[in-house]
């Protein structure tokens, strides 16, 4: 039913694992199944301190089997690295995760695949690094701040696509975002800016978790200046 994908890449405080750590241990508040796959999906870098790190992160994942470490053979940026970890994917959803987003609020992960299940205009689910406002990407035009209240939690429209934590179908990856995004780039760079009317947002379905004003639900770590 799910898999969880968090991608990583090399930044300054390698050989430390603490970064992705401390996201790996935030899964706690999905209240998702123990046996979920976890894959840890990692571009490629050949550093000395990267390598070492991938070592040490080896050793942590040891206890717990449904966790696996992939690498790129060449460097993907973003898109190369997701795409090299969904050629081993066969569950319908997929949770994209950034090494240094953990969550920090508790919800159901499968709660809101069933919210989703129940109606497909949901395509795209971000869980937000700040309220639930009309602020960035999301102030692109006046799609955004329509609530969708369906049986478990409330979604916010927004025109903005975000590579930041998001849950969707693995199919919405392999049929949209992966052929209209190349390897070696953000999916943002490409998507940003597309979902200008209703009939581009019914087919990107971009909603943020939460009703408007909502709190966020995860945190940046900045592994770039961690």
């Amino acid at each position: 039913m799910l898999t969880i994908i968090i991608t990583a890449s090399f930044i300054p405080s390698h050989p430390s694992i603490s970064l992705i750590k401390e996201t790996i241990e935030s899964l706690s508040y999905l209240n998702y199944p123990s046996d979920t796959r976890i894959i840890l999906a990692h571009d490629f870098n050949n550093d000395n301190n990267y390598n070492k790190y991938l070592e040490n992160l080896n050793n942590y994942i040891k206890p717990f089997s449904n966790i696996e470490i992939t690498k790129c053979k060449k460097h993907g940026h973003l898109v190369g690295n997701i795409r090299n970890a969904l050629s081993n994917v066969n569950s319908k959803y997929i949770l994209v995760i950034q090494h240094d987003l953990p969550f920090i609020k508790e919800f159901n992960i499968h709660k809101v695949i069933e919210d989703m299940d129940e109606n497909p205009d949901i395509k795209h689910v971000r869980f937000n690094k700040r309220e639930n406002i009309k602020k960035g990407f999301d102030a692109l035009n006046n799609l955004f701040g329509l609530q969708l209240k369906q049986k478990n939690y409330t979604y916010t429209r927004t025109p903005g696509w975000s590579d930041q934590n998001h849950l969707c179908l693995t199919s919405y990856y392999n049929d949209i975002i992966l052929k209209e995004c190349k390897d070696g780039d953000f999916m943002e760079n490409t998507l940003q800016g597309k979902i200008k009317d209703i009939k581009k947002h019914q087919k990107y379905g971009t909603y943020i978790f939460g009703p408007l004003g909502d709190e966020q639900v995860i945190k940046h770590t900045d592994g770039r200046n961690a």
